[in-house]
């Protein structure tokens, strides 16, 4: 009986001095505990990403990668589950360079979100668009192809060669 007197009354002293040092940790001690909470917090993921030429009731109405400058509009949907709460963007690039940024709140935990990008004939060539999560995040890439249509350039060289023609017959007889 004093053995367990004596055990209760050492744990009785040795708890306040436990409690104290837990208390004064560094904040660094701590982090590891926020980090795996933000993480949990930043899940989810991209169902589906894809390029399409228009929107018809939060649907893409078709999935395409390439673009020819006849057009000049193209809209980049993508489906989150289980981003509730979470800031999540479209970062639209060319050749490197950020063209633009969409950021989108997610209410839901299947969220559809668009966006689109007016584009310049002079803006051929590869784009990426990445969907980005609140903390940087990479989550998804696609990429398109922004090109003069293959029917213009096959008809500029039809043009050019009836032009080459057309010299050739009207140079002077010898």
């Amino acid at each position: 009986m004093n053995k367990i007197l004596l055990i209760i009354a050492g744990l009785a002293v040795a708890a306040p001095a436990l409690a104290e040092e837990a208390a004064t940790e560094s904040p660094a001690a701590a982090a590891p505990a926020t980090e795996q909470a933000a993480e949990k917090l930043a899940g989810g993921t991209v169902a589906r990403a894809t390029f399409t030429n228009g929107i018809a009731e939060r649907e893409p109405v078709d999935a395409i990668n390439k673009l020819d400058t006849n057009n000049k509009k193209i809209y980049y949907f993508s489906e989150l589950r289980d981003m509730a709460g979470q800031t999540v963007t479209h970062r639209w690039e060319h050749d490197g360079k950020i063209m633009a940024e969409v950021p989108f709140t997610v209410n839901g935990n299947r969220w559809r979100v668009f966006s689109s990008k007016n584009l310049e004939e002079s803006w051929q060539g590869e784009w990426k668009v990445s969907v980005i999560d609140q903390s940087g995040g990479t989550l998804a890439i696609n990429t398109f192809s922004y090109e003069k249509e293959a029917v213009d350039a096959a008809a500029e060289a039809k043009v050019q060669l009836m032009e080459t023609t057309l010299e050739i017959n009207e140079a002077p007889k010898q």
